[in-house]
């Protein structure tokens, strides 16, 4: 683990007060994401990252249903991005000055509001793509199964090797025929990669 990931020592006071997660097993070297549960499958997603081409520092906030808190989240328009904060200079401070920013963002409100908007945008989405297709048809449905599967036993959601199993059980068990096609194109391997993310963010 890189010693940018000790930035998330500057977010404490989210980690503490407002109960964010530090989902460790999703970072990558120049990213950090720190995840809190909202209501049902409705997250907020904080992403902050130092850009390897020239070293500018970033801090992002997204409001949105439950996936990896990556770059792919502009792929669904229900995912809604508030830009925090962008910095080419080296300031210590940055990312505890983003940390007092969410905070006021946090404690004004807007936190519901974005749930609002973002249910809205997913029920009735003002971009029609792939991935919003797919997300809605086939990965929500078939994570919802999984849960189910293992009775929601965070225990079992947050450990692959234990989780895997129900995951390739349902995964050779699809009866519908549309979401059986989707998930034999990409595969056994990558749709436990894929609904085995989705676990481990509900099991925090």
């Amino acid at each position: 683990m890189s010693d940018f990931h000790n930035v998330v020592n500057d977010f404490d006071n989210l980690i503490k007060k407002y109960n964010f997660k530090c989902p460790k097993k999703l970072w990558y070297n120049e990213l950090v994401a720190l995840t809190k549960h909202l209501e049902d499958d409705f997250y907020c997603y904080i992403i902050a990252r130092i850009h390897k081409n020239n070293g500018a520092l970033e801090t992002t906030l997204w409001v949105g249903p439950i996936d990896r808190p990556d770059d792919g989240l502009d792929s669904l328009s229900a995912h809604i991005e508030i830009k925090i904060d962008y910095s080419q200079m080296l300031d210590k401070n940055f990312f505890l000055n983003c940390q007092k920013k969410i905070t006021n963002i946090i404690e004004s409100g807007v936190l519901e509001s974005l749930v609002y908007a973002s249910k809205k945008e997913l029920i009735n989405p003002s971009i029609l793509n792939t991935r919003y297709d797919v997300y809605t048809s086939y990965i929500i449905p078939f994570y919802h199964l999984v849960l189910e599967s293992i009775n929601y036993d965070k225990s079992i959601l947050k450990d692959k090797k234990k989780c895997q199993p129900f995951i390739e059980a349902l995964y050779n068990n699809i009866t519908n025929d549309d979401m059986k096609s989707f998930f034999n194109r990409i595969g056994l391997k990558e749709t436990i990669n894929m609904i085995w993310d989705f676990c481990y963010l509900y099991s925090m």
